[in-house]
């Protein structure tokens, strides 16, 4: 009896230990894991040169939410305290019909979105060098056959990856930066 007893115990013990860690596996160099204060980033609200309104506050919120997901940066929203800071901008948004009906309709289309990415050291200015700078995103969509979605359904469907992108290429770039080596 002490035996399960000792058992449900350590699993109580080891979940809350799961559940309340720190998310993510923190990154190391070297197997030395990098010090919090080289982690602490700040995403800029991004910016939209395009004729689509809302997808920036949207795309915004994902990149937060798939940073903190990832665990490899941790986000703050004082400006002052980052050691990093995240710039995006939406500089082009296109929706194009792909097939038609005999009305001239589209049955299907295709969004295609650009974003311009940049990551930079808060104390110098200095640009961190990331693989592109440009990050493209693609999407088909139908709102009659198919899968049927919303345009907006598919925008969000489009910002997910983007966003997904962006941390991932940041990341990158940020531990480049600092250790030298491709991760």
């Amino acid at each position: 009896m002490k035996q399960v007893v000792l058992i449900i115990l350590s699993f109580v013990v080891s979940g809350c230990s799961f559940l309340f860690k720190e998310p993510g596996r923190p990154p190391k160099i070297d197997g030395v894991p990098v010090p919090d204060s080289k982690r602490l980033i700040y995403i800029q609200n991004v910016r939209n040169n395009t004729y689509s309104p809302g997808m920036h506050t949207r795309l915004t919120q994902m990149i937060m939410e798939e940073v903190d997901r990832r665990g490899r940066f941790i986000t703050t929203r004082e400006k002052t305290l980052a050691k990093y800071r995240l710039y995006a901008e939406i500089v082009h948004y296109q929706k194009v019909g792909d097939l038609m009906d005999l009305a001239d309709q589209h049955i299907t289309s295709e969004l295609f979105v650009v974003t311009r990415v940049e990551i930079v050291e808060a104390e110098t200015g200095a640009k961190i060098p990331m693989e592109r700078s440009e990050i493209p995103g693609r999407v088909h969509f139908s709102t009659q056959i198919g899968y049927r979605e919303s345009e907006l359904e598919a925008q969000n469907r489009l910002l997910r990856v983007m966003a997904l992108r962006i941390a991932e290429e940041a990341e990158r770039a940020w531990y480049y930066s600092l250790s030298g080596v491709l991760n």
